[in-house]
């Protein structure tokens, strides 16, 4: 009998293992594909493709935003990332770049470094809240408050314009107030949104 239940447990526990393997992989598959979609689109906003029909098959492919977010994570992670070889955080490393109280320095030299990175992060910003301001999201994630939910997305494209337009002109003091910006729509956002 106790052999009996000992290869029971230990079946169930084969069982459970290999499910949340699947799982995990499922949600892999997700952010990959997601990842691929917000490539693409940006592809398509940079090369004045179909913008709208990129955002739409996006928005009817995947019902949850974290997928398409995961694309500010590191490489490692399975995001995008930033720096070198994408180890960097996206969101991490703007929000230092902009804050007045950090340690990170953004020196001239610094800014040419990042330059090709920091229009990255404007880019995949911008086209995240392209994402984000679909029907589709503002009603799933905007029940508590539709109106700040655009008020964040249109926060968060301006935020990601002002960037580009910092980081074209090479003025570090632009480019610290505008990550400063873009960071400060992403966290106020996630403070009143995440779960």
């Amino acid at each position: 009998m106790k052999r009996r239940a000992a290869i029971t447990f230990t079946a169930a526990l084969l069982g459970l293992g290999l499910w949340s393997i699947t799982a995990l992989s499922a949600d892999d598959v997700d952010k990959k594909a997601a990842q691929a979609a917000v490539l693409k689109l940006l592809d398509a906003m940079n090369k004045g493709g179909d913008v709208k029909g990129q955002i739409a098959a996006i928005t009817q492919k995947f019902d949850e935003l974290e997928p398409i977010m995961w694309v500010y994570k590191p490489k490692k992670k399975g995001g995008i990332g930033m720096g070198k070889d994408g180890v960097d955080d996206i969101e991490l490393t703007h929000g230092k770049i902009g804050s007045p109280t950090g340690k990170a320095k953004l020196s001239p030299q610094k800014l040419a470094g990042m330059k090709a990175d920091l229009i990255k992060v404007g880019e995949l910003s911008r086209a995240v809240a392209l994402i984000s301001e679909q029907d589709k999201y503002v009603q799933n994630y905007g029940k508590k408050n539709a109106a700040k939910w655009k008020d964040y997305t249109k926060e968060m494209k301006k935020g990601a314009e002002e960037l580009l337009k910092a980081v074209k002109s090479d003025s570090v003091n632009d480019v610290k107030k505008a990550a400063n910006n873009l960071s400060a729509s992403c966290t106020n956002c996630h403070s009143d949104f995440r779960e």
